[in-house]
């Protein structure tokens, strides 16, 4: 969900309000959601087809008076959760109240989305191409993020188009890390959360017509007062920054992502726990696409989008003295495909992909379909 400051109904920004109750002049109550249902098939003789519920997540939000709201996301993965059994995952996505202090500033407490790269915000079916979000927004940047924590949103200048949000957080810990997944082991969601490492994390946004730019920052110890680690704040630090760029202009639309992750007291992590955390982790992806409606039915408010994406990202790219690369972990992916968008909030999609890694030892390809749907 994009939290725009701008717009203090967050979910109209990316259309999710299907319905308000009016409560007095300003109360009001909003619902909303999205899904996706996933078909995917590794190829390969006698390799059969799989079909998942990815998701259902129901929105509720309520405006209390002008001035203070709260946002809620409540997320169903893989369609059941059953006692003793593998996947499935009932989860709060995201639970904030918003209190307006100024005109287009705004306090933010409760379980919040950090606001790194472009999927971890808007990640509703129809704002991607491809089946499934992109795999560096998994394995390098943990998507979905979310963490509690109190901080600022706002818009710094208007006629700039510059907008910013900072939060204070509760920080990783260490001992969820790995060197396949990364950081991704680490994060807490709000659950039990310790708050012995507080970290900080920001968003700065500049937006023009058709043109959106954005960095993004994170910094904060992850040693959860671990006796080897260390008890202070900012023991087993981890420090991530990223910049993302959004661009489109007639039938064309592009995207890309960069992001690097340096954890310093890796080898005491490794030693520890006897993995094989790295110090230093990159990657990104470039996206381009194009609507083909445009040159076939220009008059049609329809779209068929053909896309290409190519991502790279090694989870290991540099290890500590005593841990051994994987090259493995230096993995890139290429996908191509289509999706139709008969209504703006609703898509069907298609796609390819070609797995290759540095080790030769996870590549495949994958045919996918899917549906996807926000209201």
């Amino acid at each position: 969900m994009s939290p725009h400051p701008a717009l203090p109904l967050v979910l109209l920004a990316l259309g999710h309000a299907s319905a308000l109750f009016a409560q007095g002049d300003s109360a009001r109550t909003t619902i909303g959601g999205y899904g996706e249902v996933h078909y995917t098939n590794d190829t390969g003789p006698g390799t059969p087809g799989e079909v998942n519920v990815e998701r259902i997540v129901l929105y509720l939000g309520h405006s209390f008076s002008d001035r203070i709201a709260f946002r809620s996301e409540l997320e169903l993965e893989d369609a059941r959760i059953e006692g003793g059994a593998d996947g499935g995952e009932l989860a709060l996505e995201q639970a904030y109240l918003d209190y307006r202090v100024g005109e287009s500033t705004f306090i933010r407490t409760g379980l919040v989305l950090i606001p790194v790269g472009i999927i971890n915000e808007t990640h509703e079916p129809p704002t991607f191409n491809g089946v499934a979000r992109p795999l560096f927004e998994r394995d390098l940047i943990p998507a979905t993020w979310r963490e509690v924590g109190i901080g600022v949103a706002g818009t710094a200048s208007t006629s700039a188009g510059l907008t910013y949000r900072v939060y204070l957080v509760n920080g990783l810990t260490a001992d969820g890390f790995s060197g396949k997944t990364g950081i991704r082991g680490g994060r807490q969601g709000g659950q039990k959360a310790t708050f012995a490492n507080p970290s900080i994390t920001g968003r700065l946004e500049w937006a023009r017509p058709g043109l959106r730019v954005g960095s993004s920052f994170w910094y904060g110890g992850s040693a959860a007062q671990d006796s080897v680690l260390g008890e202070g704040t900012f023991d087993a630090p981890v420090a991530l920054a990223s910049g993302d760029v959004r661009y489109d202009i007639g039938p064309w639309a592009f995207r890309g992502v960069l992001a690097w992750i340096g954890i310093a007291d890796a080898g005491a992590i490794n030693s520890r726990d006897s993995t094989d955390v790295a110090e230093r982790l990159w990657g990104g992806y470039v996206e381009g696409a194009v609507n083909l409606l445009r040159f076939l039915a220009p008059a049609s408010s329809q779209r068929v989008n053909l896309f290409g994406r190519y991502e790279r990202y090694d989870t290991h790219a540099k290890v500590p003295p005593g841990t051994v690369r994987v090259t493995a972990y230096d993995r890139s992916l290429t996908t191509i495909g289509l999706g139709y968008k008969p209504l703006w909030n609703v898509v069907f999609k298609a796609d390819y992909q070609i797995r290759r890694d540095a080790g030769d030892l996870d590549e495949g390809e994958t045919v996918a379909l899917g549906v996807g749907y926000q209201f």
